[in-house]
């Protein structure tokens, strides 16, 4: 454990909780990339990345350091916890992005079908005005 750890100060792992930090991160592994969506593991320490050029990126963090590498679509597998992506890489290794589906993977880049809550309730008071 850190020093930093030790006092409570700064943060002694960096997880990814929403898109916007997975998107930072893969920016921060893969420089000159650009991120448009992810999927982020349950546990927030991998996210599969779609990049600008409908390539695919794995990040995964360890500590305070956030790695990452381009993967094909072949290297995922489905298991009973999420998804495993088999990279071949021994330095990197095998990461399992825990509570993601093929659903989820599926999803990636894609428009929300439906409107969000606020937009459908903006509509309703429109209709009735």
């Amino acid at each position: 454990m850190g020093l930093a750890a030790l006092l409570g100060i700064g943060r002694p792992d960096r997880m990814m909780r929403t898109i916007d930090e997975a998107l930072d991160a893969a920016l921060d592994a893969l420089p000159g990339t650009q991120a448009v969506d992810a999927v982020i593991s349950a546990d927030g320490r991998a996210a599969l990345v779609l990049l600008s050029d409908a390539r695919i990126a794995l990040v995964r963090t360890r500590g305070r350091r956030v790695s990452g590498r381009e993967v094909a679509w072949p290297m995922l597998r489905q298991t009973y916890d999420g998804i495993v992506v088999e990279t071949g890489d021994r330095r990197f290794g095998d990461v399992a992005l825990v509570g993601v589906t093929a659903l989820d993977i599926r999803r990636l880049g894609q428009a929300p079908m439906a409107p969000a809550i606020a937009e459908m309730v903006a509509m309703d008071e429109l209709a009735d005005a």
